[in-house]
């Protein structure tokens, strides 16, 4: 193999000294192979970064998992369950399960001056954890349920405070239509911005004994149990365990109850993601073909111009094998450099993206403010494995034209 080596860098060091033709094609493959890179890595740490951002904001507010009733989505203020279900405690006890909330909806009119507006109030209990709206919490604080009475503190959305006007510490007029009409009212201590608009438009988040009075309910009747799940957990492989345990462990005492994934109750969301995955993939081909048959030009220009090169080598005992392998060791030079080069511009450029956020979106189409990135480097190392690799495999067609060279004919020719 050390032969092989020393003889590809004395190929290209005479190339770039005498200034040849190959020189320029080199300096294009290696061009065309770090750019490859730098959109491929640009490609993916982008759509992982807006997979994650999604799954924070759709699982944030729902959680990852829900029971629910039979026929019924969670945001049900009709058929409730007890939430004394056995095997709560089994899941729980689950590695992958961070916690579970008691929650109920229960829809209201809100109305200010001459406005009205329909909204759904989401009644969650002093366990609820609020770590998502922490993060989009924009103004005020987060409301606190701990009182032995229920509270009249809420959380609304900017979206829904920029519509009725309302502002952190403002009244909130509502009705509430069920057997006849229930008026409360409530006090807005925060405003959140979630940037999903299934949840904007009309989601408000209140205290559950005020929606479980509302809806006629008893203290221990939901509308459904979010199962949040530890951060990375993969939803669709701890939905089908969770499944699987429910039907085998559910007695007939428990109340009826299915389970249903967040990726089911935001299909649309998740279908869109699916959608860049594909996108990605395309990418990737595209960009690892063209790299790929770039430096089959490159190569076959370096071949050309080194033709009488391959004849000496072969007339002095070298098989057209070890001849290719000669050759391609040029090219994985090259290769190498290139991705290097695309390596550090995609870095580079996602982690300023990262942390500066450069990039600025429109909320309303893209669900984020600006271009989310993950960057995650085993990912990024096992692109580059690919990518070389593909590419060497392209480069194994040149193959052939070693095996074509005539040493007889090269040497007279000199």
């Amino acid at each position: 193999m050390k032969i092989y080596r020393y003889i590809a860098s004395k190929i290209q060091t005479k190339t770039v000294a005498d200034r040849k033709i190959s020189s320029m094609s080199s300096k294009i493959g290696l061009i065309s192979v770090s750019l490859s890179i730098f959109v491929i890595i640009a490609a993916v740490c982008i759509v992982r970064g807006f997979r994650n951002e999604i799954r924070f904001k759709t699982s944030g507010y729902m959680g990852d998992i829900a029971f629910v009733s039979p026929g019924q989505t969670p945001i049900n203020e009709t058929y409730p369950f007890e939430d004394s279900i056995s095997i709560i405690d089994d899941i729980l006890a689950k590695p992958y399960v961070k916690t579970i909330h008691r929650v109920a909806y229960s829809s209201g009119l809100l109305k200010e001056g001459d406005e009205l507006m329909g909204s759904y109030f989401k009644g969650v209990d002093n366990d609820y954890c609020f770590d998502f709206f922490s993060t989009c919490l924009e103004e005020g604080n987060l409301p606190d349920y701990s009182q032995s009475e229920p509270s009249k503190e809420i959380l609304v959305s900017k979206t829904i405070a920029d519509k009725m006007g309302y502002k952190v510490g403002s009244q909130v007029q509502t009705f509430f239509v069920k057997e006849g009409i229930d008026y409360r009212n409530f006090m807005v201590c925060g405003i959140y911005d979630a940037q999903l608009e299934e949840i904007d438009n009309s989601m408000i988040v209140a205290d559950i004994r005020h929606c479980q009075a509302i809806n006629g309910w008893n203290d221990n009747e939901v509308s459904t149990m979010e199962i949040v799940l530890q951060p990375k957990s993969n939803i669709d492989l701890c939905y089908k365990e969770l499944e699987n345990y429910m039907f085998l462990n559910l007695t007939d005492d428990d109340p009826s109850v299915f389970l249903m994934s967040v990726k089911r109750i935001f299909s649309n969301l998740f279908d869109w993601l699916n959608l860049l995955d594909l996108n990605v993939v395309a990418i990737l081909l595209l960009m690892i073909a063209v790299a790929g048959f770039n430096m089959i030009s490159t190569l076959l220009i370096i071949l050309f111009e080194n033709v009488s090169a391959i004849g000496l080598l072969k007339a002095l005992g070298m098989t057209s094998s070890a001849v290719s392998k000669v050759f391609r060791n040029v090219a994985l030079n090259i290769v190498g450099k290139g991705i290097v080069f695309g390596n550090l511009a995609a870095v580079a450029l996602c982690a300023v993206q990262k942390y500066f956020h450069l990039i600025k979106l429109d909320p309303a189409s893209y669900f984020v403010k600006y271009v989310p990135i993950e960057l995650n480097f085993p990912l990024i190392l096992l692109i580059d494995a690919i990518a070389i690799a593909t590419i060497m495999l392209i480069l194994m067609l040149t193959s052939a034209f070693v095996a074509r060279v005539d040493p007889a004919k090269t040497l007279r020719m000199e």
